[in-house]
């Protein structure tokens, strides 16, 4: 997995179970309709299932993928080299797609709702991208990892997890499952793991940098009333800052050099399944618990921010606000006046109006 810490996999703290007799099963269908004035109207019909499983011994939600029509843009397409990945039409191209069960970190405000794990929302959206294509079936189901019977059913292993029940085969390993889904993509030509060294250093210890910062700022903050202004921080933190400000730039002007809706083209890779989510991290724990922004010079940044928003993928598999503000608080013991738990859950997918502006002055967003 490009750029990425393996000591920084998400702590299973948090959770709560649930209540519900554990033999029902509820469904809701919901039409959920995001308006986004002047930038995009989005329609998706998503499948809930609140599922209280034996096997787990709690609530557990399963996700069907939902259809996105989008409105001023462009429907997320990967394209294959062989068409229908050498499935047939019909019944029979059904049975023989593989079907992928990823298990992902519920949310510790409710179980029922996706957790903010990063690693879930990236394998998540790499599923998507061979699942939007037709090649595999998929379901995914969160879990509450602070249940006896999950630490039971699956030995301490931590979200995510995936099960390919038809070679009996389960993933606990992140290399593990990423390696599998790379073979999955390759068997069926799917252009998902194209590589690419110079989008590889670009995009390198982000998250690193940003969990740098974010240490810092949150230890320097404690105990005040209010968040102190990043130019007044002291330098040894204002250098974690710059450090930060100096790579997004850097993916800025190579967004800019290479003039794609994604970082190798005009289709999603494994690099944009890995970025795209941690820029989203960064945007709502900054300006909400850090009071910082990527800075709004970085058109070409927020442009590619704004592809997040309207990719299919990434609007499925994305956590509410507030889930992942509880999970950054519980992590680093941050002690705040807002109460997320009690928030009906919202999710930020627009930017602002001034960078907007921009974005359409330089025809970026056609």
């Amino acid at each position: 997995m490009n750029g990425i810490d393996p000591t920084e996999r998400e702590s299973g703290g948090g959770s709560r179970m649930a209540g519900g007799d554990d033999l029902l099963i509820e469904k809701n269908r919901f039409l959920l309709c995001f308006e986004y004035p002047d930038v995009w109207e989005i329609e998706a019909v998503v499948t809930i299932l609140s599922l209280a499983s034996l096997l787990f011994g709690l609530t557990t939600g399963i996700y069907g993928f939902g259809k996105l029509s989008r409105a001023m843009a462009d429907d997320y397409q990967l394209q294959t080299n062989g068409g229908d990945g050498g499935y047939s039409n019909g019944d029979a191209g059904q049975a023989r797609r593989p079907l992928l069960e990823l298990f992902v970190k519920a949310s510790g405000i409710d179980n029922r709702r996706i957790g903010a794990c990063l690693f879930c929302q990236e394998f998540w959206m790499e599923l998507y991208a061979l699942y939007e294509v037709g090649v595999v079936r998929v379901e995914v189901k969160t879990v509450n990892v602070n249940s006896e019977a999950f630490k039971k059913n699956f030995l301490g292993a931590q979200p995510p997890i995936m099960i390919e029940e038809e070679k009996g085969v389960q993933y606990t390993d992140n290399r593990e499952i990423e390696g599998r889904i790379f073979h999955l993509a390759k068997e069926l030509r799917v252009p998902l793991f194209e590589k690419d060294l110079t989008v590889e250093k670009s995009i390198q210890s982000i998250y690193r940098n940003f969990k740098v910062f974010l240490r810092a700022k949150v230890d320097h903050d404690k105990g005040k009333k209010e968040i102190s202004a990043l130019n007044e921080l002291p330098p040894q933190i204002a250098a974690t800052h710059h450090k930060l400000v100096e790579q997004l730039a850097n993916i800025d002007q190579l967004l800019s050099q290479r003039g794609s809706r994604y970082l190798l083209g005009q289709s999603m890779t494994e690099y944009d399944c890995e970025l795209m989510p941690r820029l989203h991290h960064m945007r709502i724990v900054g300006q909400r618990l850090l009071g910082f922004d990527i800075p709004h010079n970085f058109t070409y940044l927020w442009n590619y921010i704004l592809t997040a928003y309207r990719t299919a993928a990434f609007i499925e598999s994305c956590p509410a606000d507030q889930d992942i503000l509880h999970h950054y608080k519980e992590q680093m013991n941050i002690i705040t006046n807002q109460r997320e738990t009690l928030q009906t859950p919202t999710k930020t997918h627009t930017i602002p109006e001034a960078v907007l502006e921009d974005i359409r002055r330089l025809k970026l967003d056609q």
